[in-house]
């Protein structure tokens, strides 16, 4: 405090709590009924049960306003988030273990992987390329991109745009003809990566490539089940 020059009521956490419940949707009334007794500070409410660290921590925190203006911090996740967020990915491992492995075969793959973490660590050119390579390694299969208005899409890995684009709806897949990320002009064939916010250009009357292709192939289909497309009897 002294060396940060603030003053006592300054200080964030001056009230701390952590909320346990059942299941991710009671987390999310939990905090509903918060908010609604306290007013929330901007900016500070965080969704990690949406999109989890990528360490695997989930939880939602919150900031609020509380009585005589005391700030008001609290955490909501479930049982197995907590024991996540405590025991750490090694242990949470082995104490999941359930059949075809024992907890120790469980530790011992683990520790394998923090293991390869430390080598990943110093071979990495920079923290963000350590970050990125240690999600990709948690989350090999799947990215999570935003909508403008905030909704969260998830795509294989490798997705681009045009994928995005039929993800949200069919009809915007096919009329896709360019694409912004983070509002930025964005190839249609480049691969998005998690956390951006993509917004799908489309026209009127014009059909993309993969739009083109599916129209191409629904006609071909119906040509050759029509009638006319039977053989003249000899």
């Amino acid at each position: 405090m002294v060396l940060k020059e603030q003053r006592f009521h300054s200080i964030m956490d001056i009230y701390a709590f952590r909320v346990i419940v059942h299941d991710s949707d009671t987390c999310y009334r939990v905090l509903g009924q918060m908010h609604s007794l306290y007013k929330p500070r901007p900016g500070r409410m965080k969704d990690y049960i949406a999109i989890p660290k990528a360490n695997g921590y989930q939880s939602l925190h919150t900031s609020m306003i509380g009585p005589h203006g005391v700030p008001v911090e609290v955490q909501i996740r479930t049982e197995d988030m907590d024991q996540m967020a405590e025991m750490g990915v090694a242990a949470h491992w082995a104490y999941k273990e359930h059949g075809g492995e024992s907890s120790t075969t469980a530790q011992i793959r683990a520790q394998r992987w923090m293991q390869s973490l430390l080598e990943l660590q110093q071979s990495a050119g920079s923290s963000f390329e350590f970050i990125e390579s240690v999600k990709s390694d948690l989350f090999p299969d799947e990215i999570y991109v935003f909508t403008p208005e905030g909704r969260i899409v998830e795509l294989p890995a490798g997705a681009t745009p045009v994928d995005f684009a039929y993800a949200v709806h069919t009809d915007i897949g096919h009329a896709c003809v360019g694409a912004r990320v983070d509002r930025q002009p964005y190839p249609l064939s480049q691969p998005l990566s998690s956390g951006q916010t993509v917004e799908i250009i489309t026209a009127p009357g014009r059909t993309s490539e993969r739009g083109l292709a599916e129209l191409c192939r629904e006609l071909q289909s119906t040509r050759q089940n029509s009638p006319a497309a039977e053989k003249p009897q000899a």
